[in-house]
């Protein structure tokens, strides 16, 4: 008795990319507070009193804020306000994890309420 059909009946097909890759370049590890803005490092302090992320260690709103802004989701301009830290507190809690923005979130909104947001940023 002889069994048929032990080969395959597709014709093998060479690789869609090549098999030798260059390697890619590292980036250089730049500092995670690098794409804050001034606003948003004064607003940092305010909420945090973290005034600088190199000599102190960073706290998770600091952490949030600089993530947000490397990712785009906080496009350069767009102004880290109330609007936008309420809706960002409001992604967290749909997650069904745990809310790291909540903690901040009154202190940060009663800063922007009494204007900390319309001041003027002298730094830039």
């Amino acid at each position: 008795m002889s069994i048929s059909g032990l080969g395959t009946a597709r014709t093998p097909q060479p690789p869609l990319t090549p098999v030798h890759r260059t390697a890619r370049t590292e980036k250089p590890a730049e500092r995670a507070d690098a794409v804050l803005t001034g606003r948003d490092r004064e607003l940092i302090f305010q909420v945090t009193g973290e005034r600088d992320a190199a000599k102190q260690s960073a706290t998770a709103f600091a952490m949030i804020l600089s993530a947000e802004r490397a990712a785009g989701r906080l496009a350069p301009g767009q102004e880290a306000g109330a609007l936008y830290l309420k809706d960002l507190s409001r992604r967290y809690e749909r997650t069904g994890g745990p809310n790291p923005v909540a903690a901040f979130l009154p202190k940060a909104l009663a800063y922007l309420g009494e204007g900390g947001a319309n001041r003027i940023d002298v730094s830039a």
